[in-house]
């Protein structure tokens, strides 16, 4: 009984980081602005080589056989231009009309007063910049990492309400003539850009976009970056161990493609054309999406346009931009149930705008949503647990007839009203339930950096009571008590305890270390999910004190 006992507990140990493993780090109308954005048009990009300061990152490399490219305007000075509207603060580089920075001004790096704003672009000397242009040639193919373009736009560019902004960046090569035009709005997460690349036709066979990310994993739980697409309706997400193996490339209808993470998300939404291909590789540490096409020209002109995507993963958000962002939030295969309970909680949140509150609303309204359910599923399980003695005594007396023995036992169930399996359905809903809850409250990013009272001022990270003095232990988040998750393990423990057990021994043991299982578990978890399952804990002891009450007062049953 004892090895048996133990192996359970190791299996259910295993399940657990077993999902935490292979599912989290698997391989989840429109404002007058997003309208107006809709009807922007961006073009190619193209690479040449020009000299830049050393600060700045270094040029991507070109391929063995790049077209001859004369070094254009060496000694022009490199500038920055800063574009800021009500959402974001981006900065441009004139070296290759690149995407420098990108600050968003409603979130912060951390949870912490006074902390920086979040920055969604890394520049580094040792990885190429967002918006690139490429061209494929005849003579081979180039990017415009390091084109020094030309532009007329002024250094700073603040937008005011409902005001529009355009930066132009103009540059030649050989015989093809670059342009790159980026426009603005004063809201919103979106900008457009269009590149349009004017050569011999028959130089030019395809031009596209690229955007490239480091994958290295952030600070937050599982907040790992990905490469997300949309191609012909089918969404994909390929994490570093698939991009290092190589990930084929996807052709047709492109709805969306970029990079991101849990909470944030950065990519391209073709405007004209659509129908293209889509190459993700990997290489130096460094990520890359690209978005081919093959236009034709209009008046030896081959043009590209898309809108740019860069801003949280909430669900109005990406829904405002295009309905078909919000399947950039992986939710899994929970995603009908997570989509359903993220509404809900958006949606408490306008009653109480307190996220940590909107949680306990949820899970409230979940319980009494399965109160009908879950008492006629425990009624049914204390039933058959009063009848546990007499069905020992069957056991015994006709322990060498089974067929007796199986006829007597459903004839105990009909004359006490008893179902053996009427406590199963309830049990089997739960995880789904709370694998749909665990997706939406993991991948809500309102709760990022949310607080909800006291020493919880996070609820999407685990959570611990900082005390000073108190050593860092190894599997705790900080110096200190995760009380949450110890009230958790607590109200889990008083809940077993309360519930009709199996008269088997070893079943017993292992039900009452579940708690303890739990506890571990969670103390990793984000507190927005150990908050859920505390206050349904609570309110299922309380449900369970009712119920045990009520059966006190019931006759024996019947022999």
């Amino acid at each position: 009984m004892d090895t048996r006992l133990l192996i359970a507990v190791v299996l259910s140990l295993a399940a657990v980081f077993a999902y935490q493993e292979l599912v989290l780090k698997r391989l989840y109308p429109p404002r007058q602005e997003s309208q107006e954005q809709h009807q922007l048009h961006s073009g190619p990009k193209r690479a040449l080589a020009t000299s830049a300061p050393s600060n700045l990152p270094a040029p991507s490399a070109l391929p063995s056989n790049p077209l001859p490219a004369p070094v254009q305007e060496q000694n022009a000075p490199v500038r920055i231009i800063q574009v800021e509207n009500d959402d974001f603060i981006a900065k441009f580089t004139t070296r290759g009309g690149r995407l420098l920075s990108l600050k968003l001004k409603k979130y912060h790096e951390t949870a912490e007063p006074n902390s920086p704003l979040l920055e969604l672009v890394t520049a580094s000397a040792d990885r190429q910049l967002p918006l690139g242009l490429v061209v494929e040639t005849r003579q081979g193919r180039l990017d415009d990492g390091n084109l020094a373009y030309h532009t007329d736009a002024p250094s700073n560019l603040a937008l005011a309400h409902l005001e529009h902004a355009v930066i132009t960046f103009t540059g030649r090569v050989g015989g093809l003539e670059i342009t790159k035009t980026v426009r603005f709005s004063s809201a919103g997460y979106v900008f457009q850009v269009s590149a349009a690349v004017k050569g011999p036709p028959e130089e030019v066979e395809a031009v596209g976009l690229t955007m490239s990310e480091p994958l290295n994993p952030h600070s937050g739980y599982y907040d790992i970056p990905e490469v997300q697409t949309l191609v012909n309706q089918k969404a994909t997400v390929d994490a570093e161990k698939a991009l290092r193996k190589g990930v084929k490339p996807l052709k047709g209808d492109i709805t969306y493609a970029g990079f991101g993470d849990r909470y944030f998300l950065t990519v391209f939404l073709p405007v004209s054309p659509r129908d293209g291909t889509v190459a993700m590789n990997y290489t130096d540490n460094e990520a890359t999406a690209e978005m081919l096409f093959s236009p034709a020209p209009v008046d030896g002109v081959m043009t590209v346009s898309a809108l740019v995507y860069t801003g949280p993963k909430s669900l109005t958000t990406l829904e405002e931009v295009n309905p078909e962002l919000r399947r950039a939030i992986d939710f899994g295969w929970s995603g009908i149930l997570a989509l359903a309970f993220l509404r809900a909680l958006k949606l408490f949140h306008y009653v109480a705008p307190n996220w940590g509150v909107d949680i306990i609303l949820l899970t409230v309204a979940i319980r009494v949503a399965f109160l009908p359910m879950s008492i006629k599923s425990q009624r049914s399980m204390m039933r058959l647990q009063r009848l546990q003695p007499q069905v020992e005594k069957l056991r015994e007396k006709f322990k060498d007839d089974k067929e007796r023995l199986n006829r007597e036992m459903v004839d105990l169930y009909k004359r006490n009203h008893v179902n053996p399996l009427g406590g199963c359905l309830p049990m089997l809903l739960q995880l789904p339930i709370f694998i749909g809850l665990y997706e939406a409250l993991l991948n809500a990013v309102e709760l990022r950096h949310a607080p909800f009272f006291g020493w919880i001022r996070d609820l999407s990270a685990p959570e611990c009571l900082p005390i000073p003095g108190f050593p860092k232990l190894a599997f705790l988040p900080c110096g200190g008590i995760p009380v949450l998750v110890i009230l958790m393990g607590v109200s889990t423990y008083l809940q077993q305890k309360m519930t009709p057990q199996s008269p088997d021994p070893s079943q017993q043991r292992m039900m009452m270390l579940m708690p303890l299982v739990f506890t571990v578990m969670f103390l990793n978890f984000p507190a927005g999910l150990t908050l859920y399952y505390f206050c349904s804990n609570a309110l299922g002891i309380a449900q369970q004190y009712v119920l045990n009450r009520e059966f006190k007062q019931l006759s024996p049953a019947n022999a």
